[in-house]
Formats: structure tokens, C-alpha cells, sequence
């Protein structure tokens, strides 16, 4: 049904709403779509990223979503981070939560993958964080995988900044939430992109301020999406999924929610790919995927 192709996939960040990007990738595999050639990955994308890397396949997506299912991913946010961020819990301090909460569910994702390094990877991958004293996005590509990954995932005020060879960084999403341009940067030609910020155009008033400041948020790193996307598809075919998600889905980890968003994504990739078939990844496009 669908042919072969060498294509880098792009994995964006937005916290617990990787979930939905579980559902998307397990589908992919389902169809029998072929492995990407390289991965690139923000923040959640790029832990989910490493995983696709390390075992590109359906059993790696199943793996995949051990993790999502362990008790380090259902407490990495102990309470609502934004909550606790506008509150201002203490004055004299720069993050809500504390490097372990994040650091073990990496440790439990590379205990399954087996893998700790970027060399031990099946596949190329780059992951994408912000250089804070630079301004810019830094990607890492060797060496171990804990320092990146930590880099890529640290959510401004939420979780510590990362230092790394005498820098500081933040989560990759600051500067580049879905990362095409490292992509095309790299080389791609084809590029399948699960970007996890859309859903924030439609939504009722926000009913307080930390809704208003997730909603903002959203539609911010979605439209920055949506402008890399128009700026880059002369230089490579771009096909971006899209799950709609609500603004607070971005700190949910409860069980049944984070189930109920990978089958909900599941089946509505699933039904793209049914209505579509190969067709889907003949042009660039960007697609929504309206979940139950």
C-alpha cells in the first residue's frame, strides 16, 4: 500500500500530549509505513524520538508506551505545573519541580530501550534544545543521551536548566517545538512531522489565568509551526499530523486520560491513513486529527 521512502521524521514537544504522538507513531507502524531514516525530536518528542531510534518499529512504539504507562511518566508532574509557576511558589527559585522527576523517567525509558548513548542508536537522532546564553536552538547528536534529553526536556520554570559543556539550556521548544528546520537543515528531502500543539484556535474563554496562559502558549508554538512549515516546503516535501488537543492537555498524566489520548489518536491516524492511503505523502501538507 505504501511505498518506500527515506523520510527524517519530526517529532515535536508539548509535555503530556506526547501521548497522543504514541498513538500517531503506532498507527504509522500499523500501516506497515517504512522507518524513517533519521528522527528529530523536541522536548517530549525527543524522549519519544530516542525510542523510535533506538527500535524503529511497532514493538519499539509498544515499548513506547510502557514508558507512558510507568509510574516515573504518571508522577513527573507532582501537582499542575503552571499553577505552580504563576503562584510562584518560592521566590528564590527557578524551577516548580526538581531534575529527578524528569531524570527518572528517562533513566526508566533507557532501562527499556537498553540504550544510553547516542552511538548505541539504530538510527540517527538529533535532539533539539535551547543554548539560553546564545539564543538559539543547540542539537545533540553524540555522546550520552541522559544530558540531551534533560536539556531538550526542561520546561522553562518548571523543571532546573541544564548545564552542559559550561552552558545553560532550557527545552527545545523555546526556540523550535516542531524542529523542520533541523531537518532540512540536515539534508531531508521528505519529512513526516507529528506536531502536538494544535487544538488551541476553537476553544471556549479561558476560565482563568493559567488557562489563558496555556491557551497563548499553544497557539504560539502552533502557528510558529505553521510559519516554518510555509517557509521550508519549497525546500522539501513536509507532510505534518496534527492531534487537536485541549490547552490544559499539555500537564494531564493520569492513567486512564494518557490511555484514552494514544488509542484516540490511534484510530484517528488510522483513519486518515484508510481515507488517504498513499496519497497523504505524495504533497506537503498539514493534517488534523480530531480526537474522540
Amino acid at each position: 500500500m505504501f511505498g518506500p521512502a527515506r523520510r527524517t521524521w519530526v517529532l515535536g514537544g508539548g509535555g503530556a500530549r506526547g501521548a497522543a504522538q504514541v498513538g500517531v507513531l503506532q498507527a504509522l507502524f500499523e500501516a506497515n509505513i517504512e522507518a524513517p531514516a533519521a528522527v528529530v525530536g523536541t522536548s517530549v518528542g525527543a524522549l519519544n524520538g530516542a525510542s523510535i531510534a533506538a527500535y524503529p518499529s511497532l514493538a519499539g512504539t509498544m515499548m513506547l508506551r510502557e514508558v507512558w504507562m510507568s509510574r516515573p511518566a504518571l508522577s513527573v508532574f507532582q501537582a499542575h505545573p503552571l499553577g505552580l509557576v504563576v503562584s510562584g511558589i518560592r521566590r528564590d527559585q527557578l524551577s516548580a519541580f526538581p531534575q529527578r522527576n524528569v531524570r527518572r523517567l528517562i533513566d526508566r525509558a533507557q532501562a527499556l530501550m537498553g540504550v544510553t548513548t547516542f552511538e548505541q542508536l539504530r538510527l540517527p537522532l538529533a535532539v533539539v534544545a535551547t543554548d539560553l546564553n546564545a539564543g538559539r536552538p543547540a542539537v545533540f547528536r553524540s555522546g550520552d543521551l541522559t544530558p540531551a534529553l534533560l536539556a531538550s526536556t526542561a520546561i522553562p520554570g518548571v523543571f532546573p536548566m541544564v548545564r552542559i559543556n559550561g552552558r545553560e539550556h532550557l527545552d527545545g521548544g523555546v526556540v523550535a517545538n516542531t524542529p523542520l528546520n533541523t531537518a532540512v537543515d540536515d539534508g531531508a528531502r521528505e519529512i513526516l512531522a507529528v506536531s502536538l500543539m494544535a487544538g488551541g484556535e476553537n476553544e471556549p474563554s479561558p476560565a482563568g489565568f493559567g488557562e489563558l496562559i496555556a491557551r497563548t502558549l499553544q497557539l504560539s508554538l502552533h502557528h510558529q509551526m505553521l510559519s516554518d512549515y510555509e517557509r521550508l516546503r519549497e525546500r522539501c516535501r513536509i507532510v505534518v499530523l496534527c492531534p487537536i488537543t485541549a490547552p490544559t492537555a499539555t500537564w494531564e498524566m493520569k492513567r486512564e486520560h494518557l490511555e484514552s489520548v494514544m488509542e484516540s489518536s490511534r484510530v484517528a491516524m488510522a483513519s486518515l491513513l484508510r481515507q488517504r492511503g498513499s496519497k497523504l505523502f505524495r504533497h506537503s501538507g498539514i493534517h488534523y486529527l480530531p480526537l474522540r
